[in-house]
């Protein structure tokens, strides 16, 4: 085999990103089960009832029952049960070959996803592969599939190491990995694309239910779709007073029932300096107990992360990161104040980089937990909102304001700082092209 050139790339993408399916016992196609299936219409067909009962009755009359009987239908492709494993039989849509080997459509379903033309311009197609698995898994199985998928790249490309590209809860995902494999020293570069390092508040707000009520209908945009959530939207005005918080609570609690609270993947998010209080609440009986143990393995695993990185780097790993910053979290939840790409909080994708709340500019900057402390450098935002001297990777980080987390994929010069991180050796830190300063700003070339 002719010696390549190039270290192959092994994508973990997103929550929404690997395709599901539910089968039937023969393996054969039911439907999807993520995304989710949601026909809008058929829901608010299946809706007309119960509200012209609340509306005749001017009560709740079983509406909010119904909606969260409607959550959990559903959710149930997707459900957990206590231990941990799935209710139901799913199949990943999985692509065990390079894109160059990938069919048309697959290409183009994988490029939508990650859009990283750039990159596969410089290392080729052959060089470029995206791991599909389960979002909702159990992420310790999901490593060790990621561990057989990682062999088989070695072989197809006849390298010994590949780079990785953690994309937002893939970035839980690679630390899975490292604590399962780390003795294969196969990991030369990981590039951190907005990702999950450090949980996200929004998933532990809304295990918490620690929500604003009011902005319930988001709730819905995330379930099924926006003219869904519009819809209902135009019938709050006629609903009696107290139906429409019931109806959210109920909605919720069912939606945290059927797939977060049995889901060790969703425990992978949850901020470790809310694990406590939320596992204890969720986890705390017998029929917990094996999710439980998996859950509080991986709880303190990540709390050791960051020392677990210097070891990794003095073995030669190198890390880099790409996050956005300066929006809130979705309007749904109470942590309104962190400074975030509107999904993951800007001190989770960067491990610890100093942030004011929006709002607001920084005014302290304490020595403790400060990273870099060069007095030379300067690494506080142009706004004076994040100061990334506090974060793990001070060099090594990049930062967008006002960016999006969704959108950051489609920002040019994010991809374009992954494409060279990715393809080239000699670019090692945020000094390394003047093309890409530490800091930059919002972008979205869909638009």
């Amino acid at each position: 085999m002719p010696e390549n050139r190039f270290t192959p790339c092994v994508i973990l993408p997103g929550i929404g990103q690997s395709k599901v399916e539910l089968v039937d016992k023969k393996g054969d196609k039911i439907k999807m089960a993520w995304p989710l299936d949601v026909d809008g219409d058929a829901l608010m067909n299946e809706l007309k009832a119960p509200l012209m009962k609340m509306m005749l009755f001017r009560k709740d009359a079983g509406f909010s029952d119904k909606v969260a009987s409607m959550i959990r239908d559903i959710a149930d492709p997707i459900a957990g049960l206590p231990d941990g494993s799935m209710k139901n039989n799913l199949k990943v849509v999985s692509y065990p070959r390079s894109l160059a080997e990938c069919s048309p459509d697959e290409k183009r379903y994988i490029y939508k996803m990650v859009p990283l033309q750039m990159l596969s311009s410089r290392i080729g197609e052959e060089n470029l592969y995206f791991f599909s698995y389960n979002s909702f898994g159990d992420t310790y199985e999901t490593a060790k599939e990621l561990s057989i998928f990682i062999d088989m790249v070695k072989e197809k490309t006849g390298c010994d190491k590949v780079n990785l590209v953690p994309v937002s809860l893939g970035g839980a995902l690679s630390i899975a990995y490292f604590e399962l494999f780390r003795h294969k020293k196969d990991v030369k570069r990981v590039m951190y694309f907005v990702a999950a390092l450090g949980g996200s508040h929004l998933i532990a707000d809304i295990m918490a239910k620690n929500i604003k009520t009011a902005n319930g209908l988001s709730l819905v945009e995330m379930l099924s779709d926006a003219k869904t959530a519009e819809t209902l939207g135009g019938l709050l005005k006629m609903m009696p007073d107290g139906v429409f918080e019931a109806t959210v609570d109920k909605a919720l609690d069912a939606l945290i029932d059927v797939a977060l609270a049995n889901s060790l993947s969703m425990w992978g998010i949850i901020p470790p300096e809310r694990y406590i209080p939320l596992s204890e609440k969720y986890l705390s009986d017998k029929a917990h107990a094996a999710l439980r143990e998996k859950a509080d393995r991986f709880y303190n695993y990540r709390l050791n992360f960051p020392e677990t990185v210097r070891e990794l780097e003095a073995e030669g790993v190198e890390f880099f990161a790409l996050c956005g910053y300066g929006l809130p979290l979705l309007p749904l939840v109470n942590s309104d104040k962190m400074s975030s790409d509107g999904i993951i909080n800007v001190s989770s994708t960067t491990l610890g980089a100093l942030s004011a709340p929006l709002g607001e500019k920084l005014t302290e900057f304490p020595e403790e937990g400060r990273v870099c402390k060069d007095s030379t450098h300067s690494h506080l935002s142009p706004d004076g909102t994040v100061d990334a001297a506090y974060g793990l990777w001070p060099e090594k980080t990049w930062y967008f304001a006002s960016q999006g987390h969704d959108a950051t994929a489609y920002n040019d010069k994010a991809l374009g700082i992954a494409a060279r991180v990715l393809s080239d050796d000699s670019f090692t830190d945020i000094y390394s092209d003047p093309e890409f300063p530490q800091f930059g700003t919002v972008q979205d070339n869909r638009k």
